[in-house]
């Protein structure tokens, strides 16, 4: 089914007080039987999300009857509402910030079909020399963290869980752009940050890897799946068809990425020649080899979930996002898109 124009309505405005709306869909037009797509990411265009460049430059948009555009966006945040309002009808988030969203604004929020990051990516992180190993190795620690990031928000929670002192913890709150250039000078003994972020920072800072240590939150009782691929809810009712197409096209985006890395980086850096392409190719193969490349998604297939997991995590937010009402699986997720095992699989 070819995905048309959507009429123009208006959707519910949430209980947060964001009003969200369908307009007249321009982003999808049907011409010589491609369907050309703005798609969100996560973040800004980079090694993170290098392979979605590459299925536009090897042709496996184009094999699937898809024009698709990545664009970067300031974060998860962004790109949910994006999605939401459908300005784009397709995106990745992060899975926490999904969740979020949908129990804020029901009506309205995205769809999750695929996800793409099996590890949920935050961590504290902080240097060898004065490493923080363990929940009960926060206290007495300064800890800077950020004031809207999942990871910030999400450890007041795992540290009650853990039945460690909040108040133990000496949490400074300051500017992500600031976070981890404290932890260079000394001025904290960790920082909450994502991996493939908060890692490459430090060291084109100076840092090296080897000195660094990391205490994911996925080893201590929030085991949630990272990035995912969302829809806008109207064009998953309208265009199942269309949906099935971009997860078919994510999928062997993401595989064809693992297969020739190089490849996927030089195709993001010619869309941000500010880049440095080592840097970048290091970003993306650690988002492969620790994020993605799972045990159950080398059996399974990229998007493999655990629905017991997936619900248990969905507890663990609703306690750290605060949210009056937690939404379920099925109000977050639908699986009916998943692609066929043979385009996500990893050789």
């Amino acid at each position: 089914m070819a995905m048309g124009t959507f009429t123009r309505r208006n959707l519910i405005k949430s209980g947060a007080g964001l009003t969200v709306g369908l307009l007249t869909a321009p982003y999808v037009a049907r011409a010589q039987a491609v369907d050309a797509i703005k798609f969100s990411l996560e973040f800004r265009n980079y090694g993170g999300n290098a392979p979605m460049f590459l299925g536009a430059e090897n042709g496996i948009y184009r094999s699937l009857g898809l024009d698709i555009t990545p664009e970067g966006s300031s974060g998860s945040g962004e790109s949910v509402n994006r999605v939401a309002t459908g300005s784009h009808p397709f995106g990745t988030a992060d899975a926490s910030t999904a969740v979020e969203f949908a129990s804020r604004n029901p009506a309205a929020a995205p769809k999750i079909v695929m996800v793409v990051f099996d590890r949920f990516p935050a961590v504290v992180i902080s240097f060898k020399n004065k490493p923080i190993k363990t929940l009960q190795e926060m206290v007495g620690k300064k800890i800077a963290v950020g004031s809207a990031d999942a990871g910030s928000r999400i450890l007041p929670a795992l540290l009650s869980r853990a039945k460690v002192d909040l108040a133990a913890v000496n949490r400074v709150t300051v500017d992500v752009k600031l976070r981890d250039t404290m932890l260079m000078k000394g001025d904290v003994d960790g920082v909450v940050g994502f991996d493939y972020t908060t890692i490459f920072n430090l060291i084109e800072a100076g840092a090296k890897l080897e000195d660094i240590n990391l205490l994911y939150f996925s080893d201590f009782g929030f085991d949630f799946p990272g990035n995912s691929l969302i829809v806008n809810p109207e064009v998953l009712q309208k265009s199942p068809d269309l949906v099935r197409r971009v997860a078919a096209a994510t999928a062997r985006a993401w595989v064809a990425g693992n297969k020739d890395r190089p490849a996927a980086i030089a195709a993001v850096m010619k869309r941000d020649r500010l880049l440095k392409q080592d840097t970048e190719l290091a970003r993306m193969s650690w988002v492969y080899d620790k994020l993605i490349l799972t045990p159950a998604v080398k059996q399974n297939g990229l998007g493999h979930i655990d629905t017991a997991r997936v619900t248990s995590g969905i507890n663990v937010l609703k306690e750290g996002f605060n949210l009056a009402q937690a939404p379920t699986l099925d109000q977050i997720y639908d699986g009916q898109f998943l692609p066929p095992i043979a385009d996500r699989k990893f050789a």
